[in-house]
């Protein structure tokens, strides 16, 4: 099939052009034809179709040396915006960014105020819908990342306390209440999807991201690619027994021992065991007891505080030890608010595993703050649209299969198509 095949090249070409031209800011029809190998007269229908299509822009150029000036070609980020959204345990965080992934505007709300998580989760998609027709540009697709494990088949999110969804049919509920094409992710998967773009894990093939705050969650990347598991439920490790005394419980509230021990309501109910089984003073004491208090009043010296995080510290070190002797990576990320919070005991975490480990890897705080998971669910976005305009080879490598994707008018969950 000749036809086919030349059709295929053709369109290879165009998404190399797009790419090189984002990349590079600002070019010209001859440096992508040196650059790409390509000859001047496909460059040119390339090029023509890319203006048509209103992704490239080329305008009449400048030069120092004599000669016709060059048409200088540069990447048309208002074409369209994207919609990328956080629905976190405690926070709803969105934000509307253009094609080049820049963010035009974000909204950040509590996910259990006057409403449940989904009419939240609507509303910010709404509010962000209306400024993009406020600046005239058209939003062409929608990520969001979501506290569960999604079903990709029946797109049911399922094993979501801290949103109290179980069996929650959040994909059909977006193919009928949003218009343009959705993409729905674990949201610790998006945050791995962000490092791997912007953050921490660049260039790294193999690397973990736990999330701790509300709940714990990891994103495991082994060899380029994100491990989903059978379920989906590949990273799941709040469920984590660390230890066999545990065994003889019954899981508490729905999540696993891990979650319950040092996610962010777990470090708060020790800190307040220990202000009724104790006599001493406290920092504690009178206050509103909260994680970050408990981390404020520890870097303050507090004896109470300080032995609740040393107790935080061995489970998450327990949990780290775990991850590492299955998946040996070369980075592991922390993330969630208290895993940002974790930054001062860098240190002791390593000092930990290190004597139960052949390799300890390098354990880093997320770069990318409390943005991770937004900026990712943004990634993806991008990525549905360049599937059907201008893939780009910058989530090459990374592979989202198995994520739960709805398209407008449809109604159902369908298996997306591995990125790049």
């Amino acid at each position: 099939m000749p036809g086919m095949r030349h059709a295929a090249m053709l369109e290879v070409n165009e998404f190399l052009v797009l790419d090189l031209v984002r990349d590079r800011g600002e070019t010209t029809r001859p440096e992508i034809a040196r650059e790409l190998g390509l000859s001047a007269s496909s460059v040119s229908r390339i090029v023509g179709r890319l203006i048509h299509g209103g992704l490239i822009v080329e305008s009449a150029g400048s030069t120092e040396v004599p000669g016709r000036p060059r048409a200088r070609i540069v990447f048309n980020h208002q074409a369209g915006c994207v919609i990328g959204v956080d629905l976190g345990g405690t926070k709803c965080q969105a934000a509307l960014a253009d094609l080049s992934g820049s963010i035009l505007h974000e909204i950040r709300r509590p996910t259990h105020g006057d409403d449940e998580p989904y009419p939240t989760l609507i509303r910010a998609i709404e509010d962000l819908q209306a400024e993009a027709r406020r600046l005239g540009l058209p939003v062409l697709s929608v990520a969001v990342g979501v506290p569960a494990i999604l079903d990709s088949t029946s797109g049911m999110a399922v094993s979501g306390p801290n949103v109290q969804w179980q069996q929650f049919a959040i994909v059909p509920k977006l193919a009928a209440d949003v218009h343009v094409p959705v993409i729905v992710e674990n949201d610790v998967n998006l945050a791995a999807l962000a490092h791997a773009w912007r953050g921490d894990g660049r260039r790294v093939g193999d690397f973990v991201t736990i999330s701790i705050g509300t709940g714990i969650g990891a994103a495991v990347v082994a060899n380029g690619r994100l491990v989903k598991g059978r379920r989906n439920g590949a990273g799941e490790i709040g469920y984590l027994t660390l230890s066999a005394e545990r065994l003889r419980f019954p899981l508490a509230r729905g999540v696993g021992d891990f979650e319950e021990r040092a996610s962010g309501p777990g470090i708060a109910q020790r800190a307040l065991e220990l202000l009724a089984s104790t006599d001493g003073a406290s920092l504690l004491r009178g206050s509103d007891v909260t994680p970050a208090s408990v981390f404020e009043a520890a870097q303050a010296g507090d004896a109470l505080a300080t032995r609740v995080i040393d107790e935080t510290l061995d489970d998450v070190a327990l949990a780290l030890i775990a991850v590492c002797s299955l998946l040996d990576p070369e980075i592991i990320i922390l993330d969630g608010s208290v895993g940002r919070s974790l930054r001062p005991y860098l240190d002791l975490l390593a000092g930990r595993i290190s004597t139960r480990l052949w390799a300890t890897p390098r354990l880093t705080i997320s770069s990318l703050g409390s943005d991770s998971t937004v900026i990712g669910a943004i990634a993806a976005a991008l990525q549905s649209v360049r599937r059907n305009a201008a893939p780009s080879s910058m989530f090459g490598v990374f592979d989202m299969g198995g994520r739960t994707e709805v398209t407008q008018g449809s109604e159902s969950a369908a298996a997306a198509a591995a990125i790049g």
